[in-house]
């Protein structure tokens, strides 16, 4: 039987669990926050740099950068947006990055308050899927029935790749985002435009209006 995207209740169910998430994670997530604003740039960011610009102490650096992805000098080149080609393409500002995921690529275009645009391929069928994520909301999506896999609970953000971005895909529609959810359970649909919506409340909440507001 073809699952279907989450109805409205459960949408609000599962952005009052990432609000309790972001709630319990506060100070990782606007380093990460800044740290991807400053990848965004598009070249690798040294630990000195990040500990100076984040306000950073020695271990809270270490930590951060045991999150990401290094280059061969030992600096910082992904965490959430990457230099490294993943499959979800993501174009700012002339530059192109990826993302971890397709619900970061949707996001990220609120904390960095510039539009993007998105090409990634729907893991089942190969085919493309092309947007333009803004700070305002998702545009110009092709095809218009194009979903998104989403973890419905939460872990430790430490391991988010592993455990929520690996899983986190594009797909043209329910039917083959279908496919893919009944081999990783855990996992729900979400249409393009209402993962957005999902994370909206998130942004509007404090310390991460005021975090958006100065980057």
């Amino acid at each position: 039987m073809t699952k279907q995207a989450l109805s409205k209740d459960d949408l609000q169910a599962l952005t009052d669990t990432m609000i309790a998430f972001f709630d319990e994670s506060t100070d990782q997530i606007l380093h990460l926050s800044r740290t991807a604003k400053l990848l965004s740039d598009g070249s690798p960011v040294s630990p000195t740099r990040i500990a100076t610009e984040l306000q950073l102490s020695h271990d809270e650096t270490d930590a951060l950068f045991q999150m990401g992805e290094l280059d061969q000098d030992g600096n910082l080149v992904g965490l959430g947006i990457s230099l490294v080609p993943t499959p979800h393409s993501y174009q700012v500002n002339g530059r192109q990055l990826y993302t971890w995921c397709a619900a970061d690529a949707i996001i990220y275009s609120v904390i960095l308050k510039t539009n993007a645009i998105i090409e990634s391929p729907d893991p089942i069928s190969g085919d493309k899927i092309r947007l333009t994520a803004t700070p305002e909301g998702v545009r110009d999506l092709e095809p218009s029935t194009a979903v998104v896999s989403h973890v419905s609970s939460t872990k430790s953000l430490e391991y988010v790749r592993e455990w929520s971005c690996r899983l986190t895909h594009f797909f043209t529609s329910v039917e083959t985002a279908s496919q893919y959810v009944s081999q990783h359970p855990g996992l729900v649909i979400i249409p393009v435009d209402e993962v957005f919506q999902l994370y909206q409340p998130i942004w509007e909440r404090e310390p991460y209006k005021s975090l958006i507001a100065d980057l």
